[in-house]
């Protein structure tokens, strides 16, 4: 069944709200505040089937009073849960439906599906494979857009999941886009990373004892050994680069300044590029808009920063460190020897 903000999610919200304010008013009296109050009609048969799945469903704890046969909870502080019960939080629910089908199918959506339900308040309905993402204009006003997941095994969550609870190390084989043959790896996984679409593991290697970022799609013949290992304080990856260029990042932190016009210039001072950020007029080469900008940070992913500079083409012209100005120009030079 899709979900579907009915009168009943609203029933159940004004009857907990009735019963909370502990009044001990009887059935026929909160039927009656039921319309005046709320504009919500209902009989005598089905509010006794909403307190009957109040109590089943929700574990409520409504009871009737012995003296004067009103409702009341016998626990004061109980509440119905509040979540998804309107108009705004049913968007917020969809918002999240459609943010979470980008990391569908691994451990980690099912973790968050539970909690999803959990926080609902009609459990059964509002599961996140059952919401429906109507196809209305006000429904499609938030998107989330990326590069497509390349399917990844169900072992390979399964067998990664269960490493990372429980500290274990694990083998398998590895090509990265420099090798030119898969190679035996071993290491510590410490967290999963995702990118760009892609979901990578962020791990020691044991062997070469080095940080290491691996993607999941080429990872083959997984092993969970077991070596079981203690996890360093400082293994969280953002503790070692803001990642502001994806997750590829090595030892070695530089200095960069990069020049930037045009639309690149704007694209740059909206966002946080790396430590000690500053973004000041460039006076000496201001652009053909005269819009020219020096943008300086800190940062130890040098390998991405040089993709990212030579992406703008024109728009772009590094100035520091010699590793960045010596990669564009020989970039330059093998482009301009292309023929076409």
């Amino acid at each position: 069944m899709a979900v579907d903000f009915t009168e009943k999610a609203k029933r159940y919200q004004a009857i907990d709200e009735i019963i909370a304010s502990g009044r001990k008013l009887k059935w026929k009296k909160i039927i009656s505040e039921l319309g005046a109050k709320y504009g919500i009609k209902t009989s005598r048969t089905s509010f006794f089937r909403d307190i009957e799945e109040l109590q089943e469903k929700y574990q409520a704890p409504i009871d009737t009073d012995f003296e004067t046969s009103g409702y009341f909870y016998t626990d004061p502080k109980y509440r119905l849960p509040r979540f998804y019960t309107d108009e705004n939080a049913a968007k917020a629910a969809k918002l999240i439906k459609t943010l979470m089908d980008m990391v569908k199918d691994n451990p980690l959506y099912k973790e968050a599906q539970e909690v999803f339900e959990s926080l609902s308040i009609e459990n059964h309905d509002l599961s996140i494979e059952n919401i429906r993402i109507n196809k209305k204009p006000e429904n499609d006003r938030i998107i989330f857009v990326g590069a497509p997941n390349k399917n990844i095994p169900a072992e390979t969550w399964r067998l990664i999941d269960k490493a990372l609870m429980e500290n274990r190390v694990i083998t398998f084989d590895y090509q990265s886009l420099t090798d030119t043959k898969p190679s035996p790896r071993r290491v510590q996984p410490w967290q999963l990373i995702y990118d760009n679409g892609n979901w990578n593991l962020h791990a020691l290697d044991v062997v070469k004892n080095g940080r290491r970022r691996y993607s999941l799609g080429e990872m083959k013949n997984i092993q969970l050994t077991n070596e079981v290992f203690t996890l360093t304080k400082d293994y969280d990856f953002r503790k070692m680069t803001r990642g502001s260029f994806g997750c590829m990042c090595h030892d070695t932190y530089l200095d960069y300044k990069i020049h930037l016009h045009g639309y690149a210039a704007r694209y740059a001072k909206n966002r946080l590029w790396g430590e000690n950020q500053t973004i000041v007029p460039d006076t000496n080469n201001p652009g053909p808009e005269n819009d020219g900008i020096i943008l300086c940070f800190r940062s130890n992913q040098l390998y991405s920063i040089r993709r990212w500079t030579w992406q703008w083409a024109d728009e772009a012209l590094p100035i520091e460190p010699k590793e960045l100005v010596e990669d564009w120009l020989s970039r330059r030079e093998k482009v301009s020897g292309i023929k076409v």
